[in-house]
């Protein structure tokens, strides 16, 4: 069958997001640190710089998804965006880590705010949401959804432990101007190969795409408002990506003030993701025997488990590694069957809409990522402020080196219980199964 989703296609979708996590990893990890620590801002400067850039990159989502509907090439819908935006998302990230060290503060801290604007709210936005948009679009089949997401997630773990040991040492050879060149050279190369790997196969000839290029944006969110699941779909995106953001952005600093090794961080990353490696293997039969549900139930209640230990054991680098590989494990079904889970949401919107709206709803949920996203990272740059951070300190007030924990433990382990909560009311297979059954 010559639609039949290979073996090829799913890898090559999977480096597209590994190309954008060069990027964003990148960012999301490090920016941060880079801002406070050789730019000179403020971490509270820092902390409302992201979440008010966020707020703009969520609200630029809903705009984008509407867009992607009503795109129309010889690509399809969304493949053309992550082609037509993949040289930008390298221009941006060099941008955003090449400061001019001759501007004054406050040149600085505008120049921040125009290029992480542009990046997050522009540039990312258009990438990476049609890059979301495009496994709905490659097969209707939750299966294969689910073993593309799997694949996917290990494919970006790998990208991920190579940022989060290579940084440094780059940096120390190159600098951060440097370093982020390659980092955008590696992530453009492997975002063409998702779009030169990839097909379009859903909607390309169906009556109701034409429906859609012509339906109002207002009729697309009404009819989205229709799809109660959508609601808290995108609510997990909020707290999952605020939990990351919040332990994506505190590491380094964890590494670096708790531990007092830096170098460190790369082993944080590494407990954090090996056990995910191994388990995303077993992920696809599970997913099958048990549903998304159940196997996100759990996992959630695992990481509530390991930030515990966390809590308790601070410094403790064998309890620590230990709670880091638990934690790990928790976190392999929802990082990979997140965005499988909307995938579930809009074919349920179409079971109980008549219409299919891709694109505006992965901007929905997109939003909530955003917004979570930016959420995690203006916490660790308010919660640093509050504990008297200053970045270009020699050393830190015991005050900071306990917001830090607070960043890595407390905080995100309050986060993923109110995750599980919602996550209780979020069952999308039972909700599909009950509407076919209905449809009979």
């Amino acid at each position: 069958m010559k639609d039949k989703v290979s073996l090829r296609e799913m890898l090559c979708y999977a480096f597209g997001d590994a190309g954008c996590n060069f990027v964003w990893v990148t960012v999301g990890s490090f920016l941060t640190l880079y801002y406070t620590n050789s730019v000179g801002i403020s971490a509270a400067a820092v902390g409302t710089l992201m979440l008010l850039t966020r707020l703009l990159d969520g609200i630029s989502d809903l705009i984008m998804g509407s867009i992607i509907d009503r795109t129309k090439t010889r690509w399809g819908k969304a493949r053309p965006w992550i082609l037509w935006m993949t040289p930008f998302m390298g221009i941006g990230l060099v941008l955003l880590f090449s400061v001019p060290s001759t501007l004054p503060a406050g040149g600085k801290l505008v120049y921040a705010y125009i290029t992480y604007i542009l990046m997050a709210v522009v540039i990312y936005t258009a990438c990476n949401l049609a890059y979301a948009t495009l496994l709905s679009l490659m097969t209707p089949d939750p299966k294969i959804r689910s073993t593309v997401s799997s694949i996917r997630f290990f494919v970006v773990m790998i990208a991920v432990l190579v940022i989060s040991y290579g940084t440094t040492p780059l940096i120390e050879k190159v600098g951060w101007t440097g370093a982020s060149v390659v980092f955008a050279l590696a992530g453009c190369i492997l975002l063409l190969v998702c779009f030169f790997g990839t097909k379009e196969r859903i909607g390309e000839l169906q009556e109701k795409d034409v429906i859609e290029e012509k339906m109002p944006v207002s009729k697309s969110f009404k009819i989205l408002a229709q799809n109660k699941y959508f609601i808290f779909v995108g609510l997990l995106f909020v707290l999952c990506y605020m939990a990351g953001g919040t332990t994506a952005a505190s590491g380094v600093y964890y590494a670096s003030y708790v531990l007092n090794d830096t170098n460190l961080f790369g082993n944080l990353i590494l407990f954090g993701m090996v056990p995910c490696m191994v388990a995303v293997f077993v992920l696809p039969s599970l997913s099958s025997k048990l549903g998304k549900w159940r196997i996100m139930m759990g996992s959630f209640a695992i990481q509530i488990v390991a930030y515990a230990i966390i809590a308790l054991f601070p410094t403790n680098l064998p309890i620590l590694y230990a709670a880091l590989a638990i934690k790990s494990i928790g976190q392999t079904a929802p990082m990979a069957i997140l965005f499988a889970l909307v995938a579930d949401v809009v074919d349920y919107g179409e079971l109980k809409t008549g219409k299919r709206i891709d694109g505006v709803t992965y901007s929905a949920v997109s939003f909530g990522m955003k917004v979570g996203t930016g959420l995690g990272s203006a916490i660790v740059g308010w919660v640093l402020a509050f504990g008297n951070y200053d970045g270009q300190a020699l050393t830190q007030p015991q005050s900071a080196v306990n917001s830090i924990i607070a960043l890595y433990s407390y905080i995100p382990l309050v986060i993923i219980v109110i995750t599980l909560v919602a996550m209780y009311f979020t069952n999308v297979d039972q909700a599909i199964e009950n509407l076919k059954k209905n449809n009979l």
